[in-house]
């Protein structure tokens, strides 16, 4: 089988060779190439050292991003292009990377050091492909499975725990039984791998089409990864988005989803503004009503469109909301009815013109607005400054 590989791939494997060195593109790139997917991640590997490397690419920009594992990028017309020295992985004292690396001369040396054999396969044109632990054969089969004893692999590099699940979910692949009872069996391992790094994989976890059904056969797994939740129920709606899928998730299996996506978001150090949306959203699907285009309009005013949609998503996923309340939201937008303080047809100045000071002004305004958005003022200015009188 011959891929067709990108000219700044072909360019650092070509210019390897003619210093001497064979070079192969390695890993999830050989992968994707396999099962047709696009990729723009391709990793090679070489029996070149990291010195030897930059030797050879001199004419070229390098960086030692991390070179004392292997890894040199060369840049090529902007791009960077990750080229990395065979390597054995000595002890792993902290289930996450090893004690120390030493180079070799030997690319099945470096191929069995990898997580699954579908990811230890590697490639270039002139030589073909390099697959020692049949990992074609799998993703054919569309199977994971270790390279070597799963509980050793586990017990190296917990991260691959829930890498292995993250593949199931996003390639539809079923997890081999022999990797399956590794997981479950290792999974306290978890716990030595940072936060930020679950989060990174759980998240790419929730993108795939299986997300859920991966949650659904290993929930020891994600108790340990989402404690803050029981993963009893599980939505059925057909969001793509991450962020609604964990907000689901968190919906159906919370007394207080919006307290409990607030504590899991930020144990696991996530972005502010992921967290502060899903529990904005989940504040408004557990204490607002949806009903009407003022309820709509007065969610946009507390809390934004992307949060309002967002809350919408999550309804639908779990089933509370349908069509009816997308179209409310829709309709609110499109109203052109003001629901910030920005759109109304009076600001500051006119109140302070009336004699409002501080407090006062924010207060009317906001009083304004809502009177506004039920209907009982319109959004002109000699109508606001006449419901002044009103408030006062």
């Amino acid at each position: 089988m011959n891929f067709v590989l990108p000219d700044g791939v072909k360019k650092i494997i070509n210019k390897l060779r003619e210093g001497g060195h064979r070079a192969d593109v390695v890993g999830g790139a050989v992968r994707d190439l396999f099962l047709g997917r696009e990729t723009n991640d391709y990793d090679v590997t070489t029996d070149a050292l990291p010195e030897r490397v930059k030797e050879i690419f001199s004419d070229e920009r390098t960086i030692d991003t991390g070179i004392k594992h292997g890894t040199v990028t060369v840049l090529l017309d902007g791009v960077g292009y990750e080229v990395t020295t065979y390597r054995r992985d000595g002890e792993y004292t902290d289930s996450r990377h090893p004690d120390s690396v030493t180079f070799t001369e030997c690319l099945e040396d470096d191929l069995s050091r990898r997580d699954f054999t579908m990811n230890a396969i590697a490639y270039n044109e002139l030589d073909g492909i390099t697959d020692p632990f049949f990992g074609r054969e799998d993703i054919e089969k569309r199977i994971i499975r270790t390279v070597g004893d799963a509980k050793v692999r586990f017990t190296e590099d917990a991260l691959r725990i829930i890498r292995a699940l993250r593949f199931s979910s996003v390639l539809g692949f079923r997890i081999e039984e022999g990797t399956r009872v590794a997981i479950n069996e290792k999974r306290e391992l978890l716990g030595n791998v940072s936060v930020e790094r679950i989060y990174t994989e759980l998240y790419k976890l929730l993108s795939g089409e299986g997300a859920y059904s991966v949650i659904f056969d290993f929930p020891e797994v994600f108790s340990l990864i989402l404690p803050e939740v029981d993963i009893l129920l599980l939505p059925f709606g057909k969001s793509e988005n991450p962020l609604v899928r964990l907000g689901a998730i968190f919906a159906l299996n919370s007394e207080n989803p919006s307290g409990a996506i607030d504590l899991a978001m930020k144990r696991l150090k996530t972005d502010t503004g992921s967290r502060e949306t899903l529990r904005d959203a989940l504040r408004i699907y557990s204490e607002r009503e949806m009903s009407s285009l003022s309820d709509m309009l007065f969610i946009l005013r507390d809390f934004g469109e992307e949060t309002a949609l967002c809350a919408v998503e999550i309804g639908r996923e779990v089933g509370r909301y349908g069509e009816r309340e997308k179209k409310l939201l829709c309709d609110a937008l499109k109203s052109g009815i003001p629901y910030t303080l920005s759109a109304l047809a009076v600001g500051g100045r006119d109140m302070m013109a009336l004699g409002l000071r501080a407090e006062a002004i924010g207060r009317t305004l906001d009083t304004l607005l809502s009177f506004v958005i039920k209907g009982e003022c319109e959004n002109t200015k000699d109508s606001l400054l006449a419901c002044v009188a009103e408030i006062k």
